[in-house]
């Protein structure tokens, strides 16, 4: 999911564009979370916002341990508080977030996108990169997959064609109750090709993760920079037929 749509700024504070975040105070869930990430970086990398330049209010408690780097302006907002009630109300100046959130979908008028042309800039900025954001992987404990190596191998299989069957049905624009829904199939096809949801260790999915690991250690969130061999598995059989991963 591209994230510069989940950028939400109070209407009120002058905030025109990203530069303008420089010195202000944002709210995220909690900082770990991947959404934030993943923005945070493109923010730094892209529109020249440093997130170190920015006082960061957090909802909850992060679930893995952390240490914040030393020059992190961090704060844990009240227990009676919520992220967006803050935006809301001016306390907060801008909010990075992992859904749609109500002010938004209400047309709160408090409320709005730091990027209200989002798509145009999503698209763009897949354009320059290459990188449709992936959010989430599926993670097999070691121990299963020394003792049965069969289980990714069969796992990766199965989400693939389970992929084939979903995009070949998708296909037909009767199952999607959307004007030009059609003509939205073939946009995306235009731009991202056939699969932008590819598995594996492909190119473009390698330049995907290897900025995610890049952004996670420049703000503090994993010691050293992990390359992809070591988070990755080979799930040839008998490593016999290169490419495939897991």
């Amino acid at each position: 999911r591209f994230r510069h749509g989940f950028a939400y700024i109070n209407t009120g504070k002058g905030i025109e564009k990203p530069t303008d975040l420089i010195g202000r105070k944002i709210g995220v869930k909690f900082f770990l979370i991947s959404a934030a990430l993943r923005m945070r970086g493109i923010l730094e990398h892209e529109y020249g916002v440093p997130f170190r330049s920015i006082d960061w209010y957090t909802e909850l408690d992060e679930d893995v341990d952390f240490t914040p780097p030393t020059d992190l302006k961090l704060t844990r907002v009240p227990p009676d508080k919520s992220i967006i009630g803050m935006l809301v109300d001016g306390e907060l100046d801008a909010l990075l977030h992992a859904d749609l959130i109500d002010p938004i979908r209400d047309k709160d008028p408090r409320v709005g996108r730091l990027f209200p042309n989002y798509k145009e800039e999503e698209m763009a900025y897949f354009k320059k990169t290459g990188i449709f954001p992936i959010m989430h992987v599926i993670a097999i404990r070691r121990e299963i997959v020394e003792k049965h190596p069969w289980v990714p191998r069969n796992l990766f299989r199965a989400f693939n064609d389970a992929k084939t069957v979903a995009m070949k049905r998708l296909e037909n624009p009767r199952i999607v109750p959307l004007p030009w829904y059609r003509e939205a199939w073939e946009e995306r096809e235009e731009i991202f090709g056939p699969d932008p949801w590819e598995y594996g260790l492909s190119e473009r999915n390698r330049n995907t993760l290897d900025t995610l690991v890049g952004y996670s250690h420049e703000q503090g969130l994993i010691r050293k920079k992990l390359p992809l061999e070591e988070l990755f598995g080979d799930i040839s059989e008998g490593n016999r037929r290169g490419g495939s991963t897991f």
